[in-house]
Formats: structure tokens, C-alpha cells, sequence
């Protein structure tokens, strides 16, 4: 099992990049050893690279935390275009979580899955959130659906 963070490729209005992503991981790793022990075994993070307070390490077999570029540089993701390394990494997954308004709901609301999906977002355009979801501007959606 694996755990694969994907990220634009290119900027778009206010996401991370795939070249971001692990600066973010490292520093968050340093608060956590769950999300550390993750991105050592990925080979995200060198060990040198987190302080860890208490020297303690352990030793236990850790989920390998890695960072895909998804081959797009704007907030909505057509996953017929993706970078070939994310299809890669995609192929055998088990579950994918679609975040924020382009990706889980402008082009991927509907979509179905071959394995479990999770569609995150918050409604930021009434005429969507009527249209979509029958409800109001700022609403949330948690939308899990089972593999197809």
C-alpha cells in the first residue's frame, strides 16, 4: 500500500504545486511522526532533514507518502489529460479523494470510479450549489460513492 499526494503541475489561482508539495510535507512532518515515518519511506524526506526532538525513531513499517504531478495547471482536472506518472500511479488504487470545487465538482462530480472515490468541496457559486446539490452558496460536500 501507498499513499500518493497529487498536485498541479502548473500554478492555478491558489493551489500548491507538485514542487511545493513535499517543502509542505517536510514541515508538517516535524510535528508529526505518523506523516514523517510516511515520507522517509516515499522518498520524500531524507532522514537528515527533521529534527526530531525527543531522538527517538521507530523502527516500524511505515506507508510509503509520495508527490504526483497531475500534468494540469488549472483548479478543475480532466483525467482523460493526466500526466502519464499519475495514470501510473492511479491504476490500482482503492481510493481516490477529488478536493475543492473545480476537481470534485465542475468536471468530476458525476464521474465513476472503478474503486472507491471521496468528492470534497465547498459550494462557492450559488447557480452550482442549486444546480448540483439543491442547496445554498457555501454549502459543503462530503460525497463518498463505492467503487463502480
Amino acid at each position: 500500500m501507498q499513499v500518493v499526494l497529487v498536485a498541479n503541475s502548473l500554478p492555478a489561482l491558489n493551489d500548491v504545486t507538485a514542487m511545493e508539495l513535499p517543502d509542505i510535507v517536510a514541515e508538517a512532518a516535524k510535528h508529526c511522526d505518523i506523516l514523517r515515518r510516511a515520507a522517509e519511506a516515499g522518498g520524500l524526506l531524507v532522514d537528515a532533514m527533521i529534527n526530531t526532538s525527543d531522538g527517538s525513531k521507530d523502527n516500524s513499517s511505515s506507508v510509503p507518502l509520495m508527490v504526483v504531478e497531475n500534468g494540469c495547471g488549472s483548479p478543475c482536472i480532466d483525467l482523460r489529460q493526466v500526466s502519464s506518472e499519475l495514470a501510473a500511479a492511479a491504476k490500482d488504487a482503492d481510493l481516490i479523494v477529488l478536493e475543492g470545487m473545480g476537481r470534485a465538482l465542475h468536471t468530476n462530480f458525476n464521474a465513476q470510479f472503478k474503486c472507491d472515490a471521496l468528492k470534497l468541496a465547498m459550494v462557492k457559486n450559488q447557480r452550482l450549489a442549486e444546480k448540483l446539490i439543491k442547496g445554498n452558496i457555501y454549502d459543503c460536500v462530503c460525497r463518498y460513492e463505492p467503487a463502480s
